[in-house]
């Protein structure tokens, strides 16, 4: 399977989605090869078992690496992140590969419904987070009906699992204990707002917070933060800072903190869901995440903060010191439908790799 995420220097969370996806794949079928496309400056955490192949840029922008790829990989499978033109769609069924696309936006979903798009795909995954019966509209029935071969599929969110055993010793280095402290992760971290970059934000409000309430405070910087003047900023005591965690142990931090204040990402929106932790949820760069936190925060699903460290502590300490709001919190993103759905996806896509696979062998 080849995966194509969108990547660049700032945002990361498609290729940590496709990443959570190649593992759990993997987990099931450790005989199925997995790799992925990724900007060569794009700070992430890489796996040894799921190959890189680096591009100057986001594979939309990269065709001519793309196709090369695809006639070196031959892959059976290709998932396309919010990423890839129809010439890649094109190449790579003309290769013999299922072509699934992966949207979790409304612009990329219209893309995905496109009749030169939606020709060339065996399967569509459509995020839909908070939704409890999600449907097609008029318009996308209607291209479904013209097209179909083509499968589609909703999802509510995709984030790997915790790793518990990771973070336990991550808590006894810290001196911390489960359900008492808070965590405060932007995400990638490579965003920048008025001039200083997000993370040192968040690493002010944590000051606040736990001057306020007395918990320690967990920040997690993300592996693309670039701090001002070469080096950390000086904190409190009660404040940790954490350059950056492998996914399962975040979302394992995550899951043994009283709250969290997250960027409202796609992958860590989907860490937080994952995780059930109350959060506060804040716009830490990426078009995309006003419209998240709107609609969660509407659903009651999470608490919304502007980025600015007085207004996220205000918050945050009002999640910490309110056990029945914490509660109502992960009450309601559950019935909204907010979920972790890597399993089935990852089911999903093995089912259409050893389709398609079959068909190879059998000369189709």
């Amino acid at each position: 399977m080849l995966f194509v995420p969108a990547s660049g220097p700032a945002g990361s969370g498609e290729y940590y989605r496709c990443l959570a996806l190649a593992r759990a794949v993997r987990a099931r079928r450790p005989d199925i090869a997995c790799h992925a496309l990724l900007h060569r400056g794009a700070a992430v955490e890489v796996d040894p078992d799921i190959p890189c192949h680096l591009l100057d840029d986001t594979p939309t922008r990269q065709t001519p690496q793309v196709l090369g790829l695809i006639t070196e990989l031959r892959p059976a499978l290709m998932l396309f992140d919010s990423a890839g033109r129809v010439q890649q769609l094109r190449a790579a069924r003309a290769a013999g590969a299922a072509t699934v696309w992966l949207s979790d936006r409304p612009g990329k979903r219209r893309k995905g419904f496109r009749w030169r798009t939606l020709r060339q795909l065996d399967l569509h995954l459509v995020g839909v987070p908070g939704q409890l019966n999600p449907r097609l509209t008029a318009r996308e029935r209607l291209m479904h009906r013209l097209c179909p071969d083509a499968a589609v599929a909703f999802f509510s969110t995709v984030a790997p699992a915790g790793d518990a055993a990771q973070v336990q010793p991550l808590l006894d280095r810290l001196a911390i204990a489960p359900g008492e402290f808070l965590v405060l992760v932007a995400g990638g971290g490579g965003y920048r707002h008025q001039g200083r970059p997000v993370p040192e934000l968040l690493i002010d409000a944590a000051v606040e917070v736990q001057a306020r309430c007395g918990l320690p405070c967990v920040v997690v910087l993300g592996p693309q933060y670039r701090p001002d003047g070469g080096g950390l900023p000086k904190v409190a005591p009660g404040v940790h800072l954490i350059d950056t965690l492998p996914t399962a142990t975040l979302g394992a931090l995550l899951a043994r903190a009283r709250a969290a204040v997250t960027g409202a990402g796609s992958m860590m929106t989907a860490q937080g869901v994952a995780a059930g932790v109350a959060s506060v949820l804040v716009a830490a760069g990426g078009s995309d995440q006003p419209a998240r936190i709107r609609a969660l925060a509407e659903a009651g699903a999470a608490l919304a903060a502007p980025l600015e460290p007085q207004a996220i502590a205000e918050a945050a300490v009002r999640l910490a010191k309110d056990e029945t709001l914490r509660h109502a919190l992960a009450d309601r993103a559950a019935a909204h439908g907010l979920r972790n759905d890597v399993s089935r996806v990852a089911d999903l896509l093995v089912g259409l790799y050893e389709r398609r696979l079959a068909c190879r062998v059998g000369g189709d």
